[in-house]
């Protein structure tokens, strides 16, 4: 068996073809490979915000799928699109998710998903979550869980704090003010509701880059986990992520960046165990509230130096 990572580009690869094609490429993960192979291609030109931003692997088929982000160049937020299978054997299936309440709207231009396990029913069947946010105005993040039924059901994980807006559940007002992150990886080696992580490597927000622990259960995210480099340095770095465990034997946890740049983070078990939302210990592994993000290399994507084309989706299938 081997890992492989998976990343979806955010833009048409055939302009002169009729419609939208996007490109899904995977890459050896151990020991990491930079010259990707592409898998296939997705015709978007049904799916509105066609960036295929959020992408999970389910633990129980083992295959990935992907979610588009909530609004992309159009303003409005559309609807929910899960493209399934989009891994080796490439074969994509489209469903488009019905909104409940009819009104929901997800909130934010930026969005990451992953597989886990659904703690407010019975049996904890596995939906995918998809976290969506904003890092420029306003900042923030709301949490979505999607159905894996066929059309499936998209509804907002909102259980803290006041009861939600009407502004949250349209789309115009995080849950979680003030916190950004893009990318989410939920660890189901070790399952619980607060066994899941959001990543944000932008400084556009004015916080630097910064883990997020993750409360499937109500969509809260905790106070910052901030990403240092292994010299102890604040990583500083600009650029829209995403984020997956391995799931397989010894659990990594890796970030892909949109210019194709994979950084290995340590130090969030420590976070990651500490009860609730609640941080590590001062005597942890990097001390409470802190991790270390360690560049492993850079996947030569196409047209990811120049930024012509971003890659944001990340998920790591067992093959």
């Amino acid at each position: 068996m081997v890992l492989y990572g998976y990343t979806i580009g955010d833009a048409d690869i055939n302009p002169r073809q009729a419609g939208e094609q996007f490109a899904v490429y995977r890459f050896p993960i151990s020991p990491l490979a930079t010259t990707p192979e592409k898998v296939g291609e997705i015709t978007a030109a049904n799916i509105n915000n066609a960036e295929l931003e959020g992408l999970g692997t389910n633990p129980i088929t083992g295959r990935a799928s992907a979610v588009n982000e909530a609004r992309g160049s159009n303003t409005i937020p559309g609807p929910v699109v899960v493209v399934n299978n989009v891994d080796q054997p490439f074969a994509p299936v489209t469903v488009s998710a019905t909104a409940t309440p009819s009104d929901l709207r997800r909130f934010g231009f930026d969005s990451g998903a992953d597989f886990g396990r659904d703690y407010s029913v019975t049996g904890q069947p596995i939906v995918l979550y998809n976290i969506s946010s904003d890092a420029e105005t306003p900042v923030g993040s709301s949490l979505y869980k999607i159905t894996t039924a066929n059309p499936g059901t998209v509804t907002l994980v909102d259980g803290f704090g006041a009861p939600t807006t009407a502004a949250q559940r349209q789309g115009t007002q995080p849950t979680n003010p003030g916190k950004h992150a893009d990318g989410l990886a939920i660890d189901n080696l070790n399952p619980g509701r607060t066994r899941a992580l959001a990543s944000d490597f932008t400084s556009g927000d004015g916080d630097g880059n910064q883990l997020h622990k993750v409360d499937l259960l109500t969509g809260e995210l905790s106070a910052p986990i901030t990403l240092r480099t292994p010299s102890g340095q604040a990583l500083n770095v600009d650029l829209d992520s995403g984020l997956a465990f391995t799931n397989s034997g010894s659990q990594r946890l890796l970030a892909l960046l949109e210019n194709g740049a994979v950084y290995e983070i340590t130090g969030y078990q420590d976070e990651l165990a500490a009860s609730g939302l609640g941080l590590g210990s001062a005597t942890g592994t990097n001390g409470a509230g802190f991790a270390t993000a360690t560049l492993l290399g850079t996947v030569n994507l196409p047209s990811a130096s120049t930024g012509a084309i971003d890659y944001e989706g990340f998920t790591i299938v067992n093959e």
